[in-house]
């Protein structure tokens, strides 16, 4: 089996017992060709290092982005499938941050806005995007859980 990662996940798979000879560290922006698909790293912004792909197939491209504050600067111009966060909606986020208050309990929630893509944003990020047959999926929702 093969790993691919940027540089900042080599060490944790090394740790985790994967022999260095199946894992292929990837740079951002340089196009790798696998035979069956290419791949493109691009940079995403979070609190740790991240970075999100470009998936391409003979005729069929993804565009794969979570764990991001933003996309802005980023361009996916007529993707057939585009798999970005979609973490929360900002009122539901204001509220949760709300009631949390009085426990100070709101710490997930305070860190998702600087850290993690809303509905909102990943949706002006599709729009701008998506051509007429394009498809999406919101990953990496958040789900509130008792």
């Amino acid at each position: 089996m093969r790993f691919a990662c940027c540089e900042w996940l080599l060490e944790p798979l090394l740790k985790c017992g994967v022999n260095k000879k199946n894992i292929d560290v990837l740079e951002i922006g340089t196009k790798y060709d696998y035979r069956l698909f290419k791949i493109v790293p691009i940079k995403l912004y979070h609190d740790v290092p991240q970075c999100g792909y470009r998936v391409l197939f003979d005729n069929y491209k993804v565009f794969y982005a979570t764990d991001t504050n933003t996309l802005e600067g980023i361009s996916a111009k007529d993707y057939d499938l585009y798999l970005v966060e979609g973490n929360y909606e900002d009122e539901e986020l204001e509220e949760r941050i709300r009631q949390k208050q009085e426990t100070q309990q709101y710490c997930y929630e305070y860190r998702a806005r600087y850290t993690h893509l809303s509905k909102g944003q990943a949706s002006d990020f599709l729009l701008k995007n998506m051509g007429e047959n394009s498809e999406y999926v919101f990953m990496h929702e958040h789900v509130e859980r008792n």
